[in-house]
């Protein structure tokens, strides 16, 4: 039967550490998970993670004991469902700025009476009908599940405070990318007027008594935790590029020390 050692950890007070995933790739999965990661960020909003490959996505998660987490491109019932279907462990939703469709997404994601989500015990999370009872697995699933929301634009800083009290939420997730974008600064990440807003809003997720999560650089991590976030995502591709500029500075300078 599935476990979601993310929020396993989470509720135990310790940080979790993900990555974002763009192309599906069998080794790449398993080797993020045997590395230590905790969770994966499938990514079906910019990437090519789709219902077709998510199957063999979350296969990968499960022999390297790692989370798998999906982004859906959109919030709706009818795109989330399928990959919860499929095996996710939670859902990461995209450009959520009410609390009016943070209830959407909750009810999308969870079993009555906690949300809407349709009746389906034969998924792959009760091991095709064979694990738990019905009602057993319903109240499994619903516990277990994952629901973060992302606020990516001053409207869903300023409603922080009401999404993340609205029942069944778990983190909520400030995209500071997003933010810097809509708030008049591309790219700018360290603004002071982003991170101010982005300490506003977790701030008060903090305070709702939920789970606070953030992107931000690396060099930033330290000063987030001290804050009380928890719940932090880089992605493959950054590290990918990280490890083999790192790699190929080294070796050139050592070549250019020889004079080759």
């Amino acid at each position: 039967m599935f476990k979601n050692t993310t929020k396993e950890k989470l509720k135990n007070g310790q940080a979790v550490w993900g990555a974002m995933v763009y192309d599906y790739s069998i080794s790449a999965l398993e080797i993020f998970g045997h590395l230590g990661f905790d969770w994966l960020l499938l990514d079906n909003e910019h990437g090519h993670i789709t219902t077709q490959v998510f199957p063999q996505c979350v296969q990968s998660c499960e022999s390297s004991n790692i989370t798998p987490i999906v982004r859906p491109i959109g919030n709706t019932p009818e795109i989330i469902r399928p990959f919860l279907d499929l095996g996710a462990h939670g859902i990461q939703a995209p450009q959520v700025q009410t609390a009016e469709e943070a209830k959407i997404i909750v009810d999308s994601v969870k079993y009555p009476p906690k949300g809407k989500r349709g009746y389906f015990v034969a998924n792959r999370n009760n091991k095709f009908g064979l694990g738990m009872s019905a009602p057993d697995y319903l109240n499994h699933g619903n516990e277990e599940t994952l629901v973060c929301i992302m606020v990516e634009t001053p409207q869903g800083i300023e409603n922080a405070e009401k999404i993340a009290k609205v029942e069944g939420v778990d983190v909520v997730f400030v995209g500071h990318g997003d933010l810097s974008t809509s708030m008049g600064f591309p790219g700018q990440m360290t603004h002071p007027e982003v991170v101010e807003a982005g300490k506003r809003a977790l701030g008060k997720v903090l305070d709702a008594g939920k789970w606070a999560g953030c992107s931000c650089p690396e060099d930033q991590t330290t000063m987030w935790l001290e804050f009380g976030v928890r719940y932090f995502h880089s992605s493959v591709n950054r590290l990918l590029i990280s490890g083999a500029k790192q790699y190929l500075d080294k070796v050139h300078d050592e070549s250019s020390r020889l004079g080759l």
